[in-house]
């Protein structure tokens, strides 16, 4: 792995930690190997929905397909937690949602493309232009947060709209942990 690599890498895992951003890291490394946890079949018919803590919703073909795919979740949540080296899941909801099966559809705009239910590419394969690129894209990003009526979650520092105290993952945090 050359030195730009490891810069990279090094930033988004401090990122993670610092604005504790696990689970979304978890639920990308998951989105990008669903074929080899769940398998042809099930991967066919499925497509990861989101992600609420521990719970994971995901949209299935038909509500017959929803039905047989109850029998094949408790061993599709130890998979997951194998492959993320964690309890990441504990239950696994199922919705019928066809959109979430179409292919994506270019939508031309003034000088630009964007697509539904795509996956974006780098504009470069350059690593270190890469790295320059998600440096200045984070701080512009919280520069436009702070202006428009956001501020930094005193706990974990994400962006949180103005009324509220906590970003949502340390509210729920700080409210389970009240609880018990």
């Amino acid at each position: 792995m050359d030195t730009n690599s490891e810069e990279l890498r090094e930033v988004l895992d401090r990122l993670v930690e610092r604005y504790a951003w696990q689970p979304a890291k978890s639920l990308w490394i998951l989105e990008s190997s669903w074929r080899s946890v769940a398998g042809d079949t099930i991967a066919n018919r499925t497509r990861i929905l989101g992600y609420k803590p521990k719970i994971l919703t995901i949209a299935v073909t038909s509500s017959s397909w929803a039905q047989q795919l109850q029998y094949f979740i408790p061993d599709l949540i130890t998979k997951i937690n194998q492959e993320l080296h964690t309890d990441f899941v504990t239950d696994i909801h199922t919705r019928v949602n066809l959109r979430a099966f179409r292919t994506a559809q270019p939508h031309i705009l003034i000088g630009e493309r964007t697509y539904r239910f795509g996956k974006l590419r780098p504009k470069t394969q350059d690593l270190g232009v890469l790295l320059d690129h998600v440096k200045h894209n984070y701080h512009e990003a919280v520069a436009k947060w702070l202006q428009d009526n956001y501020h930094l979650c005193p706990h974990c520092g994400s962006p949180v709209l103005k009324p509220y105290e906590y970003c949502s993952v340390c509210e729920t945090a700080l409210i389970t942990t009240k609880k018990s």
